[in-house]
């Protein structure tokens, strides 16, 4: 008869126990999907990105989100980038969808390029009973870039862009024609050990490149400057051979009004003594 009692207070206290917590269960992968948008479309190791993610529930059970966030492969396995909304969780009406705020992520600057698998992870509670959750989606794939291969393309746009500007310079100059000419050969170099991913050797080249447009550009200037010399030399050289030519002129003239008078005043005593003898 004792025992009876006994029982009776063991099996009250276990249904005190699971009334006062929560069940723990989990969304199945279909009951939930999530989209995502990257602040950058090239990501590199070091970077600080931001990513906004659309939840969307499949479920018709209202849903309060506590927590989400990102794992990547290269964290530890508790490890998220995490956006925590405890203070205030967001409510999902039953087949709702919802947009949440950016999520700061910095790459680690050790991380080594390559693609990385992630997930989207989510705490919260479903339906009026608040039965708390975690689900994590679909894998993703994320390619990191490698510093150096940055650095690359932030040089090859500067060059691409000078490259342009001095190929519509149109040089006259033969030296600066030919530095261009070297400029774009150091360019196509850069842009083939690219395409076989040796940034080392294609930032090389093309800092090459960018020796030559600079060297191009200044012989281009002396050129224009020898040339507007010459043209103001000759400029001045045409003033004194026209100034020459007019005094030469002048002295021509007057050597000539000189000699005629010279010869009419030689003529004037032979005619009065001609008549004299007559």
């Amino acid at each position: 008869m004792k025992a009876f009692p006994l029982a009776l207070i063991v099996i009250s206290m276990c249904i005190i126990c699971v009334l006062s917590i929560n069940l723990v269960s989990a969304l199945e992968p279909n009951e939930a999907s999530v989209s995502l948008f990257w602040s950058s479309q090239a990501v590199y190791s070091g970077d600080f990105v931001t990513v906004r993610i659309t939840f969307t529930s499949s479920l018709a059970d209202q849903l309060k989100i506590y927590r989400i966030g990102f794992h990547f492969g290269w964290m530890e396995e508790n490890q998220f980038y995490t956006s925590d909304l405890t203070g205030s969780p967001v409510t999902i009406p039953g087949y709702g969808t919802h947009v949440f705020d950016p999520i700061s992520i910095q790459i680690p600057i050790n991380v080594s390029a390559g693609t990385y698998d992630y997930f989207v992870g989510v705490d919260g509670t479903q339906g009026a009973s608040l039965t708390t959750f975690s689900w994590d989606s679909s894998p993703f794939t994320l390619q990191i870039h490698s510093t150096t291969e940055k650095f690359y393309n932030e040089l090859k746009s500067q060059v691409e862009s000078n490259l342009t500007k001095a190929i519509s310079a149109n040089y006259q100059g033969s030296e600066a024609q030919s530095l261009l000419e070297q400029a774009q050969t150091a360019y196509n170099n850069a842009l083939s050990s690219a395409g076989e991913e040796q940034w080392t050797a294609a930032i090389s080249s093309l800092e090459n490149a960018s020796n030559y447009l600079d060297e191009a550009s200044e012989a281009e200037q002396k050129s224009e400057e020898q040339s507007a010399q010459l043209q103001s030399l000759l400029f001045y050289l045409a003033i004194v051979a026209v100034v020459v030519i007019v005094v030469v002129s002048v002295v021509i003239v007057l050597v000539r009004r000189r000699r005629r008078r010279t010869d009419s005043v030689a003529e004037q005593p032979m005619e009065t003594y001609e008549e004299e003898q007559g």
